[in-house]
């Protein structure tokens, strides 16, 4: 005949569970996906891998943190491309790296699109769908599970810069204001990549569009200090 447990037996083995489970999700880190096109990606840089903003901030986070690039070259914002659209430019929704960035569950989203949207083939999408397709981004990312915190980027100026060919793009300041209409309506965070390195040319590599390793470190510099100030990480400590 089975002897009856005592409760307090049952309540240091629950809290021992409890503890135990705990200790290890203190221990999880806090993972932060990159979403965004080549300027995320890092073309441009010799070794993307160690050079790319995300690379960057990863290093300087430290321990305690998953930093994962979900840059993809040519990506935009919007859904659907206008037919004439060059063959390199994709809509992000059909990338790879957004199914690698939902399946991360991350605790925050960093969004730096609209540089490839502000081309000038997609002029008539941009005025007609990009709020509403990067509205939906966003909302696709806030109801995954882990409900992350989304950063928006303000990209990079493209003001006196060309787009993989002769014809000049629609001024970034194009797609800012409409980004800021979105940041304001849906109450998020933005960081002002915009203004941090616009027109600084000594950042960017010869196409005037890609920041060079320096220009990288900048972004991740200004990201770094938005996540901090947001209270979404610590402040690494030097050992």
């Amino acid at each position: 005949m089975l002897k009856r447990i005592h409760p307090w037996v049952v309540l240091a083995v629950f809290i021992l569970v409890a503890l135990t489970g705990a200790r290890a999700w203190a221990k999880a880190p806090v993972r932060i996906a990159c979403v965004g096109d080549s300027i995320t990606w890092g073309y441009g840089v010799p070794v993307r891998l160690t050079q790319a903003y995300a690379a960057v901030l990863q290093k300087r986070l430290g321990k305690g943190y998953d930093v994962l690039n979900c840059g993809h070259g040519g990506a935009t914002a919007l859904r659907q491309l206008p037919p004439n659209h060059p063959g390199w430019m994709v809509s992000y929704w059909q990338v790879p790296q957004f199914k690698q960035a939902t399946r991360f569950k991350p605790n925050v989203v960093i969004i730096m699109l609209g540089t490839n949207d502000s081309n000038p083939c997609n002029r008539t999408n941009v005025q007609q769908h990009f709020m509403r397709d990067y509205s939906a981004l966003v909302r696709h990312f806030q109801n995954l599970s882990t409900h992350p915190r989304i950063f928006i980027c303000l990209p990079p100026s493209l003001e006196n810069g060309v787009v993989h060919g002769p014809h000049p793009a629609m001024p970034a300041h194009g797609v800012v204001p409409r980004i800021l209409h979105i940041v304001h309506a849906m109450h998020l965070t933005s960081i002002n990549i915009f203004h941090a390195i616009a027109g600084r040319w000594k950042f960017f590599n010869g196409d005037r569009i890609h920041p060079n390793v320096t220009g990288q470190k900048l972004m991740a510099k200004v990201i770094y200090r938005a996540l901090l100030k947001a209270g979404v990480v610590k402040a690494h400590k030097k050992p």
